[in-house]
């Protein structure tokens, strides 16, 4: 692959089709279909897809591995805070686990900076390689999940798949 080029494909899963980017430094942007459909990449290159990228996801939505082994790639994310609280999630909230946006913020050396890591799980390019649907709410609620009521459940399918219930 040419150290500037970025490969792109549609992966269907179990929560419906996503798009993937992979670039020379890794994973740099997963959508997914919280309105039933993704969104045009951003790019002119045809569809490519990655072999082994493509068989990580598959493995994971069938629960052969619990973490997905793939390297983010988390240059366009230009807050250093927000790139600091997606890789704090990354690293320190495993398979199986959830954390509130509060819990997080102090992980990642801002307490009270709940809403912020709120707008950095939104922004997160990288779902699912960057886990922000173990990100929930305090007092035991699920929180958001892009995409409004959809989104939502999606986060609750994706949580279960780790088995994490929710009222």
């Amino acid at each position: 692959m040419n150290p500037t080029s970025r490969r792109w494909w549609r992966q269907p899963t179990p929560i419906g089709e996503l798009l993937v980017v992979v670039g020379p430094r890794g994973v740099c942007r997963v959508e997914l279909p919280f309105d039933g459909a993704v969104r045009d990449p951003e790019t002119d290159a045809a569809p490519e897809r990655d072999d082994a990228v493509a068989a990580a996801f598959d493995a994971w939505f069938a629960g052969a591995d619990h973490e997905l082994d793939l390297t983010p790639d988390l240059d366009t994310v230009v807050s250093p805070f927000r790139r600091k609280v997606l890789e704090t999630l990354r690293r320190e909230v495993p398979w199986g686990e959830t954390v509130t946006y509060g819990e997080l913020a102090t992980m990642a050396g801002k307490p009270g900076a709940a809403r912020a890591v709120g707008t950095a799980m939104a922004r997160n390019p990288v779902p699912l390689v960057v886990p922000c649907h173990r990100v929930v709410a305090s007092g035991g609620r699920i929180g958001g999940y892009g995409g409004g009521a959809h989104g939502v459940a999606t986060k609750r399918a994706l949580l279960e798949r780790e088995n994490v219930t929710f009222r």
